[in-house]
């Protein structure tokens, strides 16, 4: 195929369908109307003889042919991007554009409320979207499906990044519950059935759980849970404990009528960093938001 024979704009579109896999919401992010993103999907089937997106059930799916080239596509779009503004001059007030970041529901709790009412301030053309934080993060990072990505320090990437902010993990228990006092002896924290949390794709427990394990302390887990904000409201007419971060307990203490216990046996606190692709570690965007984020997690 020779370049000359397609109108570039039709590659932004394409990248867009593959990436929301949807023809209104990728029609919406191009301000053009449904039929026409759908004539400019017709139009791509023709010119690489290829369906790229089938329907399975009610759902969108990319064909062999549109997954090989996804990312791909949106490395060459985003070079050709970064060639056109070199010489620009960043200005947040007048920059229009989305930034995904990767992180637990527990990240996006504390830091979603003042990190849009900062950017209302300083930057209303910019909007941030959070997506789920998975096994697949470093792998997404390098296709730049996602610009950042909030991982604890323990987790081991290659990628740049930096510190946002700590925090030390605490008991909970239903407020009502009878047989747990202010304080907890490590049998009796023992005894009581627990919920734990199982993150990501491949079932890995919290990071307060691994350290337990690591030192021989096995908690009696009777349920398990994929989110932090919603253990604390699972919690209310049982005998469970559950550990979670302390911000997020105190956060949610009265409206999920949990009660606040210390943890028995030492475990390290819990240290949460900001990971990019280090291709973008110069871009002038990239720099304000980072800057952006880190100030948002001072502010804690």
């Amino acid at each position: 195929m020779n370049l000359r024979q397609i109108d570039l704009n039709l590659l932004v579109a394409l990248d867009l369908l593959l990436t929301e896999r949807n023809v209104t919401r990728a029609s919406e992010k191009l301000c053009l109307s449904q039929s026409a993103m759908s004539g400019m999907l017709a139009r791509l089937r023709q010119v690489f003889g290829d369906e790229l997106l089938v329907r399975v059930g009610r759902n969108l799916e990319l064909t062999a042919f549109a997954t090989e080239m996804a990312i791909p596509l949106r490395q060459c779009l985003l070079q050709l991007e970064d060639l056109l503004n070199t010489s620009k001059p960043f200005d947040p007030a007048q920059e229009i554009r989305e930034f995904r970041i990767a992180a637990t529901d527990y990240a996006v709790l504390l830091m979603l409320g003042p990190l849009v009412t900062r950017l209302e301030q300083a930057a209303p053309g910019i909007s941030v979207r959070f997506v789920k934080l998975d096994g697949t993060a470093k792998d997404r990072l390098a296709a730049a499906e996602i610009d950042f990505s909030i991982l604890p320090e323990e987790v081991e990437t290659g990628l740049p990044s930096t510190g946002l902010f700590r925090d030390a993990w605490v008991c909970i228990a239903w407020a009502g519950h009878p047989a747990v006092a202010a304080t907890l002896t490590l049998s009796e924290f023992l005894a009581q059935p627990h919920m734990a949390f199982d993150i990501g794709d491949n079932n890995h427990s919290s990071l307060a759980d691994e350290h337990l394990a690591r030192n021989g302390v096995q908690r009696n887990i009777v349920a398990s849970t994929e989110s932090f904000t919603n253990a604390p409201f699972l919690l209310q007419g049982t005998s469970m404990l559950a550990m979670v971060p302390r911000r997020l307990a105190e956060r949610l203490q009265q409206a999920a009528g949990i009660k606040l216990i210390e943890l028995p046996v030492a475990v390290p606190p819990l240290v949460e960093r900001l990971m990019w692709n280090p291709r973008f570690t110069e871009s002038l965007s990239h720099k304000w938001m980072r800057a952006l984020i880190a100030e948002v997690a001072a502010s804690l």
